[in-house]
């Protein structure tokens, strides 16, 4: 089988992906890394001598094995030295109180609903001590809204009054983990402030290259405000031109997502492969004047790739296309015709290498997925099918590039997102021609604004109304029944085992090797196994689940393939909260969504008296205090598996051992950090066991099998103290 001596890149890509994932799994391998790395590329140095002494084809494999595990090494080395080789004066390092800190503005605005974000590297800190120091570092920094003060801009010195803070993980099973996500960007903490604690002392821009693409950025944006002012169609242009998307609002970005066309609403792939195409109508009879006509082509396709790319801000996923589809430019201009996967793996490792932690970018896997899913699978699907009429002949590949790519990404789009938009194929014969003229008419419009107004007046009034019957059509498709499927589980076994069966599959069909189709099947039953194995693990499993929401008690009874959810209170707009924070353990449990199993604690039937709420679930006992009971005196020691306290309704712990007997004592979020940290102290004092929701995060109890439903409580309860 020697199809990959075709594919250099691909097994080198590979090789180096392999050795960052490694690397973050268990980073022993790496803990010598040089000496490690010199002894390989010694072995690798006497092999191939010793293959030229002798025959190299004795000794290719070794040479081939050698060469791939010193890429693979290197991988974990580069993840090493870009996110976990610190430097000492790193910001992690310093132990110091911190009372004010000082640095630079590196990225663009990011607006959010309540605040401005920038990405923001350090230079020193103050302390104390009234003493400052050298350091190093990024972090997000938040400066709330202020209608009287305009965003910083890239560049910016400030000196700030105030501290920043560790980023915290997350506090509940399966919830997005935005700590990890953070991390792998370099920031591990993140500061709010308001603008006065603030002070602006210079401007000294830390790259002019991206000073000037965040400058024309930005004065894009000010003209798609003059000439498109309608906030929903303004945001889709800036959206679609400049990747700006802080004015989408959660409607449009939900009907597009049901649709199946929010790649449109992304400045990625699409958008530099529609400006290569206008590139291949304009100057494409270039490539046929000789080899200079196609080195031109070449320089010239490159050259707008990347003027494009400026203009939008240099983003991660334009720099990740606009780097693809120059690779593909340069292949097309060589005089010698280039493998496109080997291409696609070039761009892979050459981003890499800048930055290895792309690898887990959910845009650069669904870059590189769906381009090699249109790549391999758009002809073949094109084929099947001779049609005679232009429009439908078009309208068919339009089709075939939308088939490829859902079929490429769809375990990508399962294991991240949990959905699948059903009428991707209607939208996306609308959005991707759509998007064409749209990125054609902006653009025009950016350009021709500065020369003739009136023009750019006339072109973004034209732009405003085609791009308002365009999202009319796709808030049509997004309530047509079913337009969603969600509630689509795939967990991380089961995404590594989808893609090796297809992967297998098509090789096997291709090469119309036996043993590769086997392996297929094989892998097909596996993945059958563990999904019955995950499925009968879920069967057994009775557990209550004690959720770490603000300002909630919310207590999960998971039991088999059932679930309740029981809260102290909730309303109808808190659902979407909610759901975010609980859903994902639901899905990852194969439980429904909370929205069609949730009870307050009054509607399960808690009682209320004075002070304390008292109830059961699954059969265990719970008790509540939510203010002080200090006045309340008690018949005897009052029994219950579960006592939680709010609103620091419990002053001494001696009190509280003397008067119940618990299993698990509980302080929820409706604590001050204050009182939280004393009771911590005192029940370490005491070797009490206390689980505090906002500090320890979410609690899981595993119940017995056969646990029976215990007598009221209400006898054992207490009577009132007149004093």
């Amino acid at each position: 089988m020697y199809f990959w001596n075709t594919y250099p890149f691909v097994r080198f890509t590979t090789a180096l992906i392999l050795g960052i994932v490694c690397f973050d799994f268990n980073n022993y391998l790496w803990k010598y890394d040089l000496t490690i790395l010199i002894v390989i590329i010694g072995c690798y140095g006497v092999s191939v001598f010793k293959s030229q002494q002798t025959s190299f084809h004795k000794l290719r494999h070794l040479n081939g094995a050698l060469a791939l595990f010193i890429l693979f090494f290197i991988g974990g080395i580069l993840a090493k030295t870009k996110y976990h080789h610190h430097t000492s004066n790193h910001y992690t390092n310093i132990k110091n109180e911190i009372k004010g800190f000082s640095g630079t503005i590196t990225s663009p605005v990011n607006e959010r609903a309540n605040h401005f974000r920038y990405d923001f590297e350090l230079t020193s800190v103050f302390t104390n001590a009234d003493s400052s120091l050298d350091t190093s570092g990024k972090i997000h920094l938040y400066i709330r809204k202020d209608s009287l003060v305009t965003p910083l801009k890239y560049g910016d010195r400030i000196l700030v009054y105030g501290n920043f803070y560790p980023v915290q993980g997350p506090d509940n099973p399966n919830e997005f983990n935005y700590k990890k996500y953070l991390e792998r960007q370099n920031i591990f903490s993140h500061a709010f402030i308001h603008h006065s604690d603030l002070k602006v002392i210079a401007n000294n821009p830390p790259n002019r290259l991206l000073n000037v693409a965040y400058t024309l950025r930005e004065k894009a944006s000010t003209t798609i405000d003059k000439y498109i002012p309608a906030p929903r169609e303004n945001g889709i242009a800036k959206a679609l031109l400049l990747g700006i998307k802080d004015h989408l609002d959660n409607e449009v970005k939900k009907a597009y997502s049901s649709a199946g066309a929010m790649h449109v609403l992304a400045v990625s792939g699409l958008h530099v492969g529609i400006i290569y195409l206008i590139i291949l109508i304009l100057f494409g009879k270039l490539r046929e004047s000789g080899r200079w006509g196609k080195y031109a082509f070449g320089a010239l396709s490159v050259s707008i790739i990347w003027l494009y790319a400026t203009l939008t801000g240099l983003s991660p996923s334009v720099l990740r296309a606009a780097t693809m589809f120059s690779l593909v430019a340069f292949s097309q201009a060589s005089t010698r015709e280039g493998n496109i996967y080997n291409t696609l793996a070039f761009a892979a490792f050459i981003l890499l290498l800048f930055d290895p932690y792309l690898i887990y970018s959910v845009g650069f896997q669904l870059s590189f997925a769906a381009v090699v899913g249109i790549v391999y699978l758009q002809p073949k699907l094109y084929r099947l099918l001779d049609l005679r009429s232009w429009l439908l002949d078009k309208a068919w590949a339009i089709t075939c590039v939308s088939i490829a790519a859902q079929l490429a990404t769809f375990p990508l789009s399962a294991y991240y997102f949990h959905q699948f938009p059903t009428y991707f194929l209607v939208s996306n014969l609308v959005v991707i021609p759509a998007s064409f003229l749209m990125l054609v008419g902006g653009i025009g419009m950016l350009l021709i604004d500065p020369i003739i107004p009136q023009a750019g007046e006339i072109i973004g009034l034209c732009l405003s109304q085609f791009m308002w019957v365009i999202n009319e059509i796709i808030s049509y498709v997004h309530i047509l029944p079913s337009s969603l499927i969600e509630w689509i589980f795939m967990d991380q076994f089961g995404l590594i085992m989808t893609y090796l069966i297809v992967i297998t599959l098509i090789v096997g069909l291709h090469y119309r090797y036996f043993k590769t189709l086997v392996v297929s099947g094989l892998l097909g039953l596996i993945l059958m196994l563990w999904g019955l194995i995950s499925h009968q693990i879920q069967s057994q499993r009775n557990e209550l689940v004690f959720y770490e929401i603000s300002d909630k008690i919310a207590i999960d009874h998971v039991k088999g393939h059932q679930g309740m959810l029981y809260i102290d209170d909730f309303e109808a707009s808190e659902l979407d909260l909610l759901s975010f924070q609980i859903n994902p353990h639901r899905l990852a449990s194969h439980l429904r969504p909370i929205k069609e199993s949730i009870l307050t604690f009054e509607e399960a039937g808690f009682a209320k008296k004075e002070a304390i709420r008292f109830g059961q679930i699954a059969g265990k006992r719970f008790l509540i205090f939510d203010s002080t009971t200090f006045h309340l005196d008690f018949k005897g020691v009052v029994k219950t598996d579960y006592l939680i306290i709010n609103n620091g309704a419990v002053k001494s712990l001696e009190w509280l051992k003397k008067h119940f007997d618990f299993d698990q004592l509980i302080l929820s979020n409706k604590n001050s950090s204050y009182y939280i940290n004393k009771m911590k102290a005192k029940a370490d004092e005491t070797s009490l066991d206390i689980h505090c929701m906002n500090t320890d995060g979410a609690l899981r109890v595993a119940l017995a099998e056969g646990t029976k439903k215990e007598r009221t409580m209400l006898s054992a309860l207490f009577t009132t103290n007149p004093d």
